[in-house]
């Protein structure tokens, strides 16, 4: 018969093997923090590291956000996309922001600025301004 799924202890620290649903789960005072299973690590806490994450997949935000509190949120290779951008030219570039057409905004932008894309023309904003054309 299989262990039970989660820890017995309510001051459980540390880890349990949870036969009955094939992981092993980092606990702390029975709270499952972390868990490993043959498909993924699945982090229920925050995450907050020091050195560099790196990943060779994907890394997507189902929810929320990514944020860069302090620093640069860089795309040192291909283009950063903004909506969901299938195709896009012919040849394909590179170092572009590429925006997919969107939503124009209404009105002034108090105290920032911006850059976007409707279905034929970019277009900017400007702090305390109003919409305009992209001129060439």
């Amino acid at each position: 018969m299989p262990y039970k799924a989660s820890s017995v202890s309510s001051t459980h620290k540390g880890w349990h093997l949870d036969q009955i649903n094939g992981r092993l789960a980092a606990v702390f005072n029975n709270t499952e923090v972390f868990d490993f299973d043959a498909n993924d690590m699945a982090i229920a806490q925050a995450l907050a590291t020091v050195g560099i994450v790196s990943a060779s997949g994907d890394i997507a935000a189902t929810t929320g956000q990514i944020t860069a509190v302090a620093g640069d949120l860089r795309a040192t290779a291909g283009n950063a996309r903004l909506g969901v951008v299938s195709a896009f030219a012919t040849t394909e570039p590179t170092s572009w922001l590429v925006c997919k057409a969107g939503t124009q905004p209404a009105g002034a932008i108090a105290t920032s600025g911006g850059i976007g894309a409707n279905a034929t023309t970019v277009q900017k904003i400007i702090a305390a301004g109003t919409i305009n054309n992209v001129e060439t």
